[in-house]
């Protein structure tokens, strides 16, 4: 086929594409932000038709063919890279992809509309950490834990079912299962992934053991108890994802009396990014029926970017503002000139790292005062405590990482295994240092919404990491110089750096050559491991 007749392919493909994938995404939205039936019904179908439009066995021939040219210029060749990996697990009956769909979709309704129960009436995720924020009393804190992971057992029997479909139609294309395909598909290499995160784990083991115990001292006297009588329940997310004792930085009290929205919009108005028009489109506050979580979406690949959010006036809400903008900012900057297929981020991690990036400016001083308008009297006292406090963050989110990657890895490889709940626990023990509950057989890993929503997906947070700090390394060096970040506040250049650097090639790269472009080398665990690792 020739250049041309191969740039038509791409061109016809991408018309029927385009709009299949724009209805999908709406869809998507709608069934996130309303929860009703007639919106998740109408979700699934919009899915099943991309999905099988995805599925042509013939467009997948020719794409497969065409790649093996010689003749094909690398921006074209790019084109059907994405295309290819696109089709390749599509390439399924319609049955089969009508039934994936529809079984994930039902797992789906039930975390979009399903609220735990707590005193005897129905509480937001929200609720529930509010009081696992605040309580002192131990029986409380351990009744909103448990309504926390009431979910679980709901939805775990379904999830199994559908991991085991999963894998069947991976190995029916060849792989050894879903969690092996779903890395190649995201362009990841299954052993230098394991490599990298052994890695982490040995170098993290001893400054994590040594953060954790301050923690659990804080923790046990200010519950009045021993660190060895601590529980999961002690901890402040149900999941213990995120550091507790948030409240003695004091920076709650300072959000309540601000507008977190006015602040976002503002920082990335100072630096070059404006973003107003996304929160006008955005759905911000919570309600029944509506997703609980967060999300940024890129609907059309051209205007139409918006997040999902639920918004409370407090340090964790303006973190995960922060954060979704910072994915909503690199889907909107892409330049026009981009075909439409590259018109997307080079991986899942890269968005990932300007998100995680954005997200950490909470526990800066210098952007809490210029940005939020904060007045803090003891500034360096202050700058140590959130310094400490993002350290243990970045560590745990590391550990959290690994028991999520290391848990769904076995999860797809032997989904029945009869001790899977107590693994779960092992894992949490061995690598969070919280100890597992013995008399304890639930399904508590089911609640956790991104095995069904986002598969395979959890790796990619903490390689944002590691390229957050990579990012935060080349820009402190090629474009503050010898100047203090001093929050990014106002920093233009830093805007532009970013849209240039790391927003503007798309996905017409590969990902390891769009970090070493904007870095100056290839995904390195240095920086990461210089900034918070080291003391």
């Amino acid at each position: 086929m020739t250049e041309q007749a191969t740039g038509r392919f791409v061109e016809e493909t991408v018309s029927e594409l385009k709009p299949l994938a724009v209805s999908t995404a709406l869809a998507d939205w709608d069934a996130s932000t309303q929860g009703t039936p007639e919106a998740l019904a109408s979700a699934a179908k919009s899915e099943t038709e991309l999905r099988l439009f995805l599925s042509s066995a013939s467009r997948h021939k020719t794409t497969a063919d065409l790649l093996k040219s010689n003749a094909v210029d690398p921006l074209t060749r790019r084109q059907l890279t994405l295309l290819y990996l696109e089709q390749r697990p599509n390439q399924l009956s319609e049955e089969v992809i009508d039934d994936l769909v529809q079984r994930s979709k039902e797992i789906q309704s039930e975390f979009f509309t399903f609220r735990a129960e707590l005193d005897g009436r129905q509480v937001t995720n929200n609720q529930i950490l509010d009081v696992l924020r605040t309580e002192l009393d131990e029986s409380r804190r351990r009744a909103a834990w448990d309504a926390s992971k009431q979910i679980g057992p709901r939805v775990a029997p379904r999830l199994l079912a559908l991991v085991e479909r999963r894998n069947e139609s991976a190995r029916s294309l060849g792989y050894r299962d879903y969690y092996r395909m779903q890395l190649e598909l995201q362009e990841i290499d299954e052993d230098e992934l394991s490599a990298v995160f052994d890695d982490l784990k040995r170098r993290t083991d001893l400054p994590f053991r040594e953060a954790k115990a301050y923690v659990d001292e804080c923790l046990a006297e200010r519950y009045g108890t021993s660190p060895d009588a601590l529980r999961p329940w002690h901890y402040e997310d149900p999941f213990f994802q995120e550091p507790p004792l948030a409240e003695k930085l004091g920076l709650g009290e300072l959000f309540r009396r601000r507008d977190v929205l006015d602040i976002a919009d503002r920082f990335y108005e100072g630096i070059g990014l404006p973003l107003t028009d996304v929160l006008q489109r955005s759905d911000l506050y919570e309600r029944d029926g509506k997703d609980q979580h967060a999300y940024c979406t890129n609907i059309n690949r051209e205007s139409d970017v918006r997040i999902l959010c639920n918004l409370k006036a407090d340090e964790r809400w303006m973190g995960i503002l922060l954060h979704e903008l910072g994915h909503a900012a690199f889907e909107k900057y892409f330049p026009d000139s981009l075909p439409w297929l590259l018109r997307q981020p080079a991986h899942i991690a890269s968005t990932e790292a300007i998100a995680m990036f954005m997200d950490r400016l909470v526990y800066d001083v210098d952007w809490l005062e210029k940005a939020a308008g904060m007045s803090l009297p003891d500034r360096e006292k202050m700058r140590s405590a959130l310094s400490r406090h993002l350290r243990f963050e970045s560590l745990l989110i590391a550990r959290w990482v690994l028991v999520m990657t290391m848990f769904e890895r076995e999860l797809y490889a032997n989904p029945w295994r009869d001790d899977l709940n107590m693994y779960w626990w092992e894992l949490v023990e061995e690598l969070q240092l919280v100890p597992r509950l013995e008399d304890r057989s639930e399904p508590d890993w089911a609640a956790k919404i991104h095995f069904t929503i986002a598969p395979v997906y959890y790796h990619n947070y903490l390689l944002g990491e590691l390229m957050a700090s990579q990012l935060g390394a080349a820009l402190r060096r090629e474009v503050l110089n010898s100047d203090e970040p001093r929050g990014y506040v106002g920093r233009r250049d830093v805007g532009a750096f970013l849209r240039e650097r790391w927003f503007a090639p798309g996905a017409s790269v590969h990902w390891q050559d769009l970090l070493e472009g904007a870095t100056g080398s290839r995904l390195s665990p240095g920086p990461f491991v210089d900034e918070f690792v080291s003391e």
